[in-house]
């Protein structure tokens, strides 16, 4: 019985060698590959892969003959990567950010045609604004909104465009045609500038966070009175937003070319 259980034990060890032996270097390998590199019997990978392979763990290239992951690994990861709480990665980053910075923070996300604030962090300077958690704001006027608009289907971008672009104040964008051609820009530059468009004397900036396969699922902005946002100090914002989206979106798992 001992020995059954320590056989078993030293299957699913190897089992597990072999599936960390599969790079993003070197995503396939033949039979006489893993035994050479993990020291172990042709016929013992052989069978381990086949077991492997019944549960969709690895598969076979039917092109180079060789094994490379299956679905079942993308599923799993997906499983503990998605269990990962946004707010929870977001917060230490967001206060650091808000502090540096001495503006008020914010992670916003998309739902339906709205965004809806998740955090929100101020420092001891900053503007006191008049947002809360779960707070629904505008979509087209406000730079999270441009931002995760900028990264949406077409057909989104589209409904918003045709439900039309309620002017707030002066420098509300409201033309269909300058309003893509605005979403066009923030996805090129990589970050979102609201200047007035929501509230007179108010400006921010956007910057995006993705999950671990690139999608750009939240944005994260700093806010304040636009007397105090410069061009110069825009772009020290900008620099600072997007350095700390990269910090929370790799927390999320993604890694930039990979």
């Amino acid at each position: 019985m001992i020995q059954e259980e320590e056989k078993l034990l030293s299957s699913v060890k190897n089992a597990i060698k072999i599936l960390r032996s599969f790079k993003m270097d070197h995503p396939q390998k033949g039979v006489r590959e893993l035994a050479a590199e993990l020291g172990l019997g042709k016929s013992s990978v052989q069978r381990i892969l086949a077991t492997l392979a019944s549960e969709g763990l690895v598969q076979k290239n039917t092109d180079t003959n060789k094994y490379e992951l299956g679905l079942s690994v993308v599923e799993l990861s997906s499983i503990v990567l998605g269990n990962i709480d946004l707010h929870t990665e977001t917060i230490p980053i967001l206060t650091s950010l808000a502090n540096k910075c001495g503006e008020t923070a914010h992670l916003a996300i998309l739902e339906e045609n709205h965004i809806v604030y998740l955090c929100k962090v101020e420092s001891k300077n900053s503007y006191k604004l008049q947002t809360h958690l779960g707070l629904q704001n505008f979509v087209h006027c406000t730079s999270s909104g441009k931002l995760l608009l900028a990264h949406s289907d077409s057909y989104f971008v589209d409904l918003v465009t045709q439900n039309g672009l309620n002017s707030l104040t002066p420098h509300t964008i409201t033309d269909p045609d300058v309003f893509r051609q605005e979403l066009t820009m923030i996805r090129k530059q990589g970050y979102s500038v609201s200047v007035e468009e929501f509230n007179l004397g108010v400006t921010s900036v956007s910057a995006p966070v993705r999950n671990h396969t690139g999608k750009v699922i939240a944005a994260i902005n700093l806010v304040g009175p636009s007397s105090r946002f410069s061009k110069q100090r825009i772009h020290y914002f900008t620099s600072e937003l997007i350095r700390s989206g990269d910090l929370i979106s790799e927390r999320l798992g993604y890694r930039k070319g990979r």
